[in-house]
């Protein structure tokens, strides 16, 4: 008991920590989004006039187009390269690991201008293809600002993430299991399907929720390639708080269903996929 009293005098520091920079910004938010000017509070008309105007509701399906091929493409590289990289040894292991961390380093304005610089019109990827291939610069950048361009640009920074997380899985998993298994007679993809995934499923579980909750509510990168030309909720969400077009409410009640709308998949896809691992 001494314990465990303990243990919760220990988590009022943390729980103050989470209220205070968290709690309290959401509570204003939302009582933000429940005012509108010239009008009574609280009023849902902020939520009302989202959730019936295709704009927004556009804003919300590209959104979710994003960051749904996102994590799928940030999973299907991300997953090997962590095992790729587990196998290394030495010097080169650690440089590998310095290199995939270094992305986590930067801005999303950063990694926005570096891949204009890279990729767009003029850019030094772009110049080289023309030169070598005769590749028209304008045609080959026009896809760096879409959604599309804004995918390549997540996957720079969230594959790292993929990979760090799978990489602590590949430390611990107990690969005299594969032995075993193999030895009884399981062949390779058996091997993988019901022995190694079940093990790592958990980290599995957690690169993809980051990658995903990540995609939805990145906003530097975006705002760096495409300005507000995309989209996406994010950026309408600074649109409504820029200086041209002031609408706090407007922008809170983007913010609130933004959250709910992350929160809500994000939970409703680690509950299915615990009920998967337990019905295996």
């Amino acid at each position: 008991m001494e314990r465990r009293g303990y243990l919760l005098a220990m988590l009022i520091p943390v729980a103050a920590v989470v209220a205070a920079f968290l709690g309290v910004p959401l509570f204003f938010t939302l009582l933000d989004s429940l005012r509108v000017e010239g009008g009574t509070f609280p009023s849902l008309q902020n939520y009302y006039r989202i959730l019936t105007s295709r704009l927004y509701l556009n804003s919300f399906r590209t959104s979710l187009l994003l960051s749904l091929s996102t994590t799928a493409l940030g999973m299907l590289f991300g997953v090997p390269l962590s095992y790729f990289i587990y196998g290394l040894r030495g010097r080169l292991k650690s440089l590998v690991l310095f290199v995939v961390a270094l992305p986590l380093t930067f801005s999303g304005l950063v990694v926005g201008f570096a891949f204009i610089v890279l990729l767009g019109a003029s850019g030094f990827i772009t110049l080289s293809l023309k030169e070598l291939f005769g590749v028209n610069p304008l045609s080959f950048s026009r896809f760096l600002f879409t959604w599309k361009g804004l995918m390549v640009a997540y996957l720079y920074f969230l594959i790292p993430r993929t990979i760090l997380t799978m990489m602590s899985a590949w430390e611990r998993f107990d690969w005299n299991l594969v032995d075993a298994a193999r030895s009884l007679g399981a062949s390779w993809w058996t091997t993988v399907f019901r022995v190694v995934l079940p093990v790592v499923a958990p980290a599995l579980l957690a690169s993809s929720s980051l990658i995903f909750a990540v995609s939805m509510g990145a906003f530097g990168t975006a705002f760096a390639l495409t300005g507000t030309q995309v989209n996406i909720v994010p950026l309408l969400i600074y649109t409504h708080m820029s200086e041209v077009g002031v609408d706090l409410g407007r922008a809170s009640a983007l913010s609130v269903l933004l959250a709910l709308l992350t929160t809500g998949l994000v939970l409703v896809y680690e509950a299915g996929f615990r009920g998967d691992r337990r019905g295996a």
